[in-house]
């Protein structure tokens, strides 16, 4: 089962410039209150503009992005109101959101899809500063979590007196480990002190009507100490509703023991053995009694997806894969000089080491330690030319030539959204190649999708020309062939649907041509040609930003070849 959601991206794209415009206004808005708290306009219009996204986010039905933006609102709500004491906590847990927010619409933009479960630690960061009740890690899971188990039982009866004897020393164990997680919520000996006090409660409940809730612990543990769970804010309190369960049976003894876990503490165990990719002999087992169903993607993916979002944004990406691009054409134009003479002379090489190793550490900036690694191998085979610069060949420059053109290949696979740095990092040789492979048909692409919009472009302005002669024929003369010239490049690239309205189109202005006499409806038939043009050019700006575009862009166009009695023919 998956924690995906679907989402039309087409929407968020034609509204992601103003949508990122009213996010940076809400942040200087509340930048500008936190030095003058006591100007409320500030925080009032940072207020405005949050309830805006949030609104917009909810009829996106982005409903990740769409909670975060409200509990944001929600707090600067709270900070507004002058009854209330702005904390630094609030202040910290907003700055966090306004930092987050933008970097997970980036995400979506990338992956194509929403996973809103990557919002719940920042939205309940938000609802702490406030004093809410945490939002549950499952709040956005759309199946059914079994909390109905069939564990077998312990077989021995429970020994409640000796229980109840070692509880403290147990709780106190339990405690110690629990604060050390806090701590180092990394560190593994915590969590096997923990598990050592859980099991002990296990083992002395036996088949006890509480064993269950003690064993489900038990395993949260395991998957814990085994590096298999991330340690939340939700999982903290989940850890300390343990030790509550310790304390009721501390102070109040067969009391304590006769009283009901919260319902919600076994759903929020049994969802994390669902998340985790820790596997035992116990854990199977675990999964297996309760029928906990398989979901497509694990904590540790989520963790590394929420991690990402950390890094630099895309606008830095992009600033600082253009600086590289440079770089990387100069070290090539070096390269290439010193394969046509069949040696470099000591000027070129030390210009080439220093640009090489000034990409290797951009790379590093970015995160990007993979590519960095093969750079840096070729890096130190050219810093040994500089002992014989002469008796450097073809071969060698080739070699050096082929890893900058990789790295090239994977900075515009980043660029276009197509690779991640985790991709990256962990490319094979194989991988590299096809790296490189797709960059070049990319750019091929490219090239015909710019060819096509400047096509269309030229037939629109053929035919404004042409209404604006009063109809002289000469001015669309040509349009045909253009036409076919970018059905041609969009049929050779599997476009097909575009490619046949566009054939559609072509058979009507040859047909327009031919017919000498087109009668008084010629305006409005090219009225309707042009929103044909309009649609296709929709379609191929799209086309432009992402290969995955909505096909159904060309409903317009097909409706509107329709209407001018120029079906569109399915493309097969």
């Amino acid at each position: 089962m998956s924690l995906d959601v679907s989402i039309n991206l087409n929407s968020l794209r034609v509204i992601q410039e103003e949508l990122g415009s009213t996010l940076s206004q809400a942040a200087n808005e509340f930048e500008a209150y936190t030095i003058d708290q006591s100007n409320s306009g500030h925080i009032n219009a940072c207020h405005e503009c949050l309830v805006q996204v949030g609104g917009t986010f909810r009829l996106l039905e982005y409903p990740g992005a769409a909670l975060l933006a409200d509990e944001m609102a929600l707090l600067v709500s709270v900070m507004a109101d002058e009854e209330r004491k702005t904390t630094n906590t609030m202040i910290e847990a907003l700055t966090h959101a306004l930092f987050v927010l933008p970097r997970y619409i980036e995400y979506i933009s990338v992956r194509q899809s929403e996973l809103p479960i990557l919002v719940i630690p920042y939205v309940n960061e938000l609802r702490v500063s406030r004093r809410a009740e945490l939002m549950a890690e499952s709040h956005f899971y759309q199946g059914e979590i079994p909390t109905m188990g069939l564990m077998a039982a312990a077989g021995s009866e429970p020994d409640l007196r000796l229980l109840k004897a070692t509880a403290p020393r147990l709780r106190h164990m339990y405690q110690t480990g629990l604060v050390g997680v806090i701590k180092e919520p990394d560190s593994s000996p915590h969590y096997l002190f923990m598990s050592r006090a859980v099991a002990r409660f296990v083992a002395l409940l036996g088949n006890h009507s509480q064993a269950e809730i003690w064993q489900l612990a038990s395993a949260v543990l395991e998957a814990f100490g085994a590096g298999k769970l991330e340690m939340t804010l939700n999982r903290k309190r989940n850890l300390a509703d343990i030790e509550k369960l310790m304390r009721l049976v501390v102070s109040q003894g067969d009391e304590g023991l006769a009283q009901a876990p919260p319902a919600s503490l076994k759903q929020d165990l049994l969802f994390m053995l669902m998340l985790s990719s820790y596997s035992s002999d116990a854990m199977s087992a675990m999964r297996q009694a309760y029928s906990l169903p398989s979901l497509a993607i694990s904590d540790d993916d989520i963790a590394k997806q929420r991690a990402s979002m950390h890094g630099p944004s895309l606008d830095t990406i992009e600033s600082v894969i253009k600086v590289l691009s440079e770089e990387l054409r100069n070290a090539k134009d070096v390269l290439e000089i010193g394969s046509q003479n069949n040696s470099i002379d000591g000027e070129d090489l030390s210009l080439l080491i220093d640009t090489v190793a000034r990409v290797a550490d951009t790379l590093s900036v970015l995160n990007l330690q993979g590519p960095k690694d093969t750079l840096t191998e070729q890096l130190e085979i050219v810093r040994a030319w500089q002992s014989d610069a002469s008796d450097v060949g073809s071969a060698d420059f080739i070699s050096v030539a082929d890893t900058l053109l990789y790295i090239e290949s994977a900075l515009g696979g980043l660029d276009r959204r197509e690779l991640t740095v985790e991709d990256l990092n962990q490319a094979t040789a194989i991988t590299r190649k096809k790296i490189i492979a797709s960059s070049q048909l990319a750019q091929a692409e490219q090239l015909v999708i710019e060819e096509a919009q400047s096509g269309i472009a030229l037939a629109k302005r053929a035919i404004t020309s042409y209404v604006d002669s009063n109809f002289d024929v000469a001015h669309i003369s040509n349009v045909t062939t253009t036409l076919n010239t970018v059905r041609g490049g969009l049929h050779m690239l599997n476009y097909n649907r575009a490619a046949a309205v566009l054939k559609s189109c072509h058979d009507f202005v040859e047909h327009h041509i031919a017919e000498r006499n087109p009668g008084e409806q010629r305006h409005q038939l090219l009225e309707t040609l042009a929103d044909a043009l309009i649609s296709l050019e929709y379609y191929l700006t799209e086309l432009e930003t992402s290969r995955s575009v909505n096909e159904d862009i060309l409903l317009v166009a097909e409706e509107s070849l329709a209407a001018l009695g120029f079906a569109v023919e399915t493309a097969e």
